[in-house]
């Protein structure tokens, strides 16, 4: 899940809080004047006596009582109370308060300095996104919470710089710290220790995001434990250390997606009974972004529509008896987008089309027929004719076939169908799935009939989606094999959303499309968990490199760019592969330039992207010269905790290849360069 946000600028918000610990708690710097000593403990010192010692004088709310606390104060002190409020103000998202009010209220104390500074444009910024919800207390008493900020940073002075940077290092040690204080201030003794609670919580969060989750409330962590206790292997009583363990347990069910985190909807909904989770919402607004972006008629309409007219072609020449229906038919499978049936079962079908074309065309005529026929009937007619060793595999195959002749009839009411992905969508909407023994029609009509509530739930919600394959686009398009809706797209404001991809690898699912046994697909995932490499061997035409790229793909959690393919030749070299200087124009001179090959470019990604396992797929790999081609990667290879130098580095740089890098070779064995 990652207890770091992304997404929707938080990275600003991180990065204020960087800066706030380099020049408030590493020095005595200042946020918006560096160079200042505003964060000095004198000064903290001073601000407390000023607001929090003092009792709230003067009518009205906090800002105006606040002014006559601080009533002729140093401008030093003004602009701490400010800086302090930033830091304050980093923590609230955008329902809970502003960004434009908390500028306007940061501002507004700055103002009252005899020399007032303003906040740097770079910081403004970080005011905007903020990290989450903080409840009524944190908004409404706001002094509890800036008064934590500044007994917090007041204490924290009073310990050497060594213990400091100590506690900066332990992120557990520096919570013992910070939930260990001793106010001195009358506002925090009256409030009790644990008023400032969700501030205290919120800055181990900021201080460190990737320990701490971004969840502010004891009471929410206590709620989030409860229900996942049996996700807590290591047996420990604090519960921020509970929650990192169900963090991580909960990452191999949901994945590492952005903006990821404890108030997904789909998360939240099991741990906070009194949260109202409707999964349609979150599917629909999907959805909208996604018809919003073009890419439903781009992507998924306009050649499903090409294609269906040439399915419908193929259905006039047969019930016309045409002598060339086959060959019409054809055109429908060759068009260069055609995608609907696995190639293994589109090579099942056109052999049995040519090997039993009297017995085809009958079948084709029941599916085919003219007239008002359900599309139940239409099925279990042409099933009927169609052999049950036509098409090899689970019946999902075999309807995936059906489905799509059916779009000859008509696209828009009977669309394109494959099982992994009704699944995946049933799954993720509490739909109820067909049972495992249902036949090829029941299997299609509770595909048509969830298309047909994804219609009235979309309607209801203001998205109008005009027929089953517009509907059946969007599913395609938001949790197929490759959903192209971009996380990133800035279309319209939508709450986070579950990820597309789930990040534990479907093997059932892939064995069926692959027509290959699980076990054997859960043979080579273990492989190369222990080995980190193995080779396909086999003769041409055996699906080596189809078996290859999905695997890879469903182990990388379909990211596209944790794949990288390459092909063997024999003039590949160790400079096409690795490392190595190739011709270049150097300042309009021809000249050489060092590049990296595609194996130091998977490794860097491999590298930046450590949650993800990366794949390098090595295509004919035993066409090329190894020994030339891999160099001293052998000894890599075989020890990824080693580190080496590669003959075109650097004197002193050394190299090794990440454990989440994976190397998966194919060798055809008919070939005689072996």
């Amino acid at each position: 899940m990652g207890s770091r946000l992304t997404g929707e600028g938080r990275e600003l918000v991180y990065g204020a809080a960087d800066l706030w610990v380099e020049r408030a708690l590493k020095s005595d710097d200042s946020l918006f004047t560096p160079g200042a000593a505003i964060w000095s403990k004198d000064g903290l010192g001073e601000l407390r006596e000023r607001f929090l010692d003092r009792s709230d004088v003067g009518e009205g709310g906090f800002y105006q009582k606040l002014e006559s606390q601080l009533g002729d104060s140093p401008a030093e002190v003004y602009q701490l109370m400010g800086e302090a409020l930033y830091f304050h103000l980093l923590m609230p998202s955008r329902g809970s308060v502003r960004g434009e009010t908390k500028l306007q209220n940061i501002n507004r104390v700055l103002s009252w300095s005899p020399v007032p500074v303003e906040i740097p444009a770079e910081l403004v910024g970080g005011l905007s996104p903020g990290i989450g919800g903080t409840g009524a207390d944190f908004t409404t008493q706001p002094q509890f919470h800036v008064g934590f900020v500044i007994e917090f940073a007041e204490r924290w002075k009073d310990i050497a710089e060594a213990e400091r940077q100590s506690l900066l290092d332990a992120p557990y040690a520096f919570k013992r710290f910070a939930n260990g204080l001793e106010f001195q201030s009358q506002t925090l003794k009256d409030g009790g220790h644990n008023r400032p609670g969700i501030q205290r919580e919120g800055m181990l969060h900021l201080v460190f995001p990737d320990a701490f989750e971004s969840v502010f409330s004891i009471n929410h962590k206590r709620m989030i434990v409860s229900e996942f206790k049996t996700l807590v292997s290591e047996q420990t009583d604090d519960l921020d250390a509970q929650l990192a363990q169900i963090h991580a347990e909960l990452e191999k069910r949901y994945g590492t997606g952005d903006n990821h985190h404890f108030y997904w909807p789909e998360i939240r909904a099991q741990w906070d009974d009194k949260f109202d989770y409707n999964p349609w919402d979150d599917f629909v607004s999907r959805a909208k972004r996604f018809v919003a972006s073009g890419k439903l008629r781009e992507q998924e309409i306009e050649f499903k529509t090409r294609i269906a007219a040439k399915l419908a072609a193929a259905r006039d020449a047969v019930l016309a008896d045409a002598e060339d229906w086959r060959d019409v038919l054809e055109e429908a499978f060759k068009d260069k987008d055609f995608n609907f049936i696995h190639f293994l079962s589109l090579s099942d079908f056109r052999g049995w089309l040519d090997n039993q074309s009297g017995a085809a065309l009958d079948a084709l005529r029941a599916l085919w027929a003219s007239g008002n026929m359900s599309v139940a009937k239409r099925i279990r007619d042409f099933s009927e004719l169609f052999p049950d060793d036509a098409v090899r595999g689970a019946a999902g195959n075999r309807i995936a076939v059906i489905a799509t002749l059916l779009m000859g009839v008509d696209a828009a009411a009977y669309p394109p169908f494959r099982i992994t992905v009704f699944n995946k969508a049933y799954t993720r909407l509490k739909y109820n799935r067909p049972d495992r023994n249902a036949s090829e029609s029941e299997l299609y009509e509770r595909a048509l009939s969830f298309l047909d509530t994804f219609i009235q739930e979309a309607a209801a919600r203001g998205l109008t989606l005009n027929n089953r394959l517009e509907a059946q686009s969007v599913v395609w398009g938001i949790i197929g094999d490759y959903g192209v809706v971009d996380e990133q797209d800035e279309f319209e404001p939508a709450p986070p959303q579950p990820p597309v991809v789930i990040k534990e690898p479907d093997l059932p699912a892939l064995a069926d499309v692959l027509l290959l046994p699980v076990d054997f697909l859960r043979d080579v995932d273990s492989l190369l968990k222990d080995k980190h490499q193995i080779i396909f061997q086999g003769p041409p035409g055996t699906g080596k490199t189809y078996v290859a790229q999905k695997l890879a793909e469903c182990l990388a959690g379909y990211d596209r760019d944790a794949v990288t393919l390459v092909q063997f030749h024999p003039s590949y070299a160790y400079e096409d592969f690795v490392q190595g200087f190739r011709p270049a124009l150097v300042s309009g001179s021809p000249g050489f330039e060092m590049r990296d090959g595609p194996l130091m470019r998977a490794a860097k990604r491999a590298r930046d992207n450590p949650d993800t396992d990366h794949f390098l797929i090595i295509d004919e790999i035993n066409r090329g010269n190894l020994s030339k081609v891999f160099g001293e990667l052998y000894f890599l290879l075989e020890y990824r905790d080693h580190e080496m130098e590669l003959q075109y580095a650097k004197p002193g740089e050394k190299f090794s290849l990440p454990k989440n890098l994976y190397v998966i070779g194919t060798m055809n064995t008919a070939d005689r360069s072996i």
